[in-house]
């Protein structure tokens, strides 16, 4: 196990709760510089915290990125590259996952929220090492009617479907707020993953408005306003789940838990700015090019804020590159457990407890469509139709990504190529060509 800060007990095993965001940019929270909405609560958590400012999710979609979370490793080793649709197979039951390693470590787990890696209940949350779970298993139901874009109900306890009126957002935050109060006396891992902000775009004064037994394939599916600029929609459900963390940290102060917890909170990938038949303003990307479902940064780069009292340095700023994926040996270690070699993620506790600099890695991305590969600043984005046709960006001196360099850096280009084709031998090839992406 890692050295911890002087004032930490070997001994204990504190709390870990990961809030998860769905949707949410980098540029969409204040205390990442987005004027468009406050939110203050996560600025608290920030500012009495570690600021994360080259954070990435494993994905530019949400399936791939919750893999990678539960699993420590590139999602393409569980087979999930794209989002889960109707019928996808899920994540394996044979995968070894956060959740399962730290109930056999005697932690209680439950998960609230947003499922993603399987549709049917047999695949769901509690075969994966979660003892509880409310929430829906798809990605993007009625907030309200929690219906989702198939027709079927998607609001479950454990392995039931149940009817539980209230808007998602209050709902994920009441059951993650009793959770913690009833949990004062055992090690928990709490997972709290919002629905929110993904479509439908729904504030909590809405009405539902999908029925079961009715799909909603098409635009209909983005919720029920007409208006194409759903900007100020948006930003209600960002002030939502900024009211959803500070109800969560009020929870864990309430339970005299708050200097025995860590708490993580990101993003499953970056936002989307537009969406077809002319929805604009839909989040904030910031300075970053591109939106979800890209490998340019704002497709993957979100915003990351770790807290633990006593531990980590307060208004800290970590400007290492980091991703979901290390959160599980970083979890794993803080329990004291052991942490599997094979893993594709790193422990950050050197760096949370001591502002420790990362080793040098080179890290890798893969849609259905394109490849990305980074190593320190250089960042190499390719069609996979298309290798030789590539683009190399410096990104500590062009974060937009705005500048192609890859004519006047050849030995870079071949380099990260090169390492990319090592990555891609090792990890799998991509999936076959016309799969479907459900986003």
């Amino acid at each position: 196990m890692a050295q911890l800060a002087s004032g930490y007990a070997q001994t204990r095993r504190d709390n870990i709760v990961v809030i998860l965001a769905d949707d949410l940019g980098y540029g969409d929270l204040s205390c990442f510089g987005g004027r468009r909405v406050q939110t203050p609560n996560l600025d608290r958590l920030a500012r009495e915290g570690m600021r994360f400012t080259d954070f990435h999710s494993n994905g530019a979609v949400c399936s791939p990125t919750r893999a990678a979370l539960l699993t420590g490793r590139y999602p393409q080793r569980a087979g999930i590259e794209t989002a889960l649709g109707e019928n996808a197979r899920g994540l394996d039951r044979g995968q070894i996952t956060l959740a399962r390693r730290l109930r056999d470590a005697g932690y209680s787990t439950a998960l609230f929220g947003k499922w993603h890696l399987g549709y049917n209940p047999e695949n769901g949350p509690q075969h994966h090492g979660f003892a509880e779970f409310r929430g829906l298993l798809h990605g993007a139901h009625d907030y309200f009617s929690h219906v989702d874009q198939y027709g079927r109900m998607d609001w479950w306890h454990n392995d039931k479907p149940v009817n539980e009126p209230g808007y998602t957002t209050h709902l994920i935050t009441r059951h993650a707020s009793r959770y913690i109060e009833s949990h004062k006396d055992q090690p928990f891992f709490l997972y709290v993953s919002h629905a929110a902000i993904h479509f439908p775009w729904m504030t909590p004064d809405d009405q539902p408005y999908r029925q079961q037994g009715v799909r909603h394939e098409d635009l209909r599916k983005l919720g029920p306003h007409q208006e194409k600029d759903v900007g100020p929609v948006v930003c209600r459900m960002i002030a939502s789940l900024d009211d959803s963390v500070g109800q969560i940290m009020a929870a864990l102060r309430r339970s005299g838990l708050d200097h025995r917890t860590l708490v993580f909170f990101t993003s499953d990938n970056g936002g989307y700015l537009r969406y077809q038949g002319g929805f604009v303003n839909i989040s904030d990307n910031g300075p970053l090019r591109g939106q979800k479902g890209g490998l340019y940064e704002g497709g993957h780069r979100v915003p990351g804020i770790a807290w633990w009292p006593g531990q980590i340095k307060a208004g800290s700023v970590c400007r290492e590159i980091v991703a979901t994926m290390d959160l599980m040996p970083t979890m794993l270690a803080l329990a004291g457990t052991s942490v599997d070699p094979r893993l594709d993620g790193i422990d950050l506790l050197p760096c949370l407890l001591e502002g420790c600099c990362m080793p040098e890695r080179t890290l890798f991305w893969r849609t259905n469509q394109t490849g990305a590969v980074r190593r320190g600043p250089w960042k190499l984005i390719m069609p996979l139709a298309d290798r030789a046709s590539a683009e190399l960006f410096h990104l500590e001196r062009d974060s937009g990504e705005h500048t192609n360099v890859a004519v006047h850096r050849p030995n870079e280009v071949s380099e990260l190529r090169k390492a990319y084709e090592q990555w891609e031998n090792d990890v799998g090839a991509p999936p076959r060509a016309g799969m479907r992406n459900e986003v």
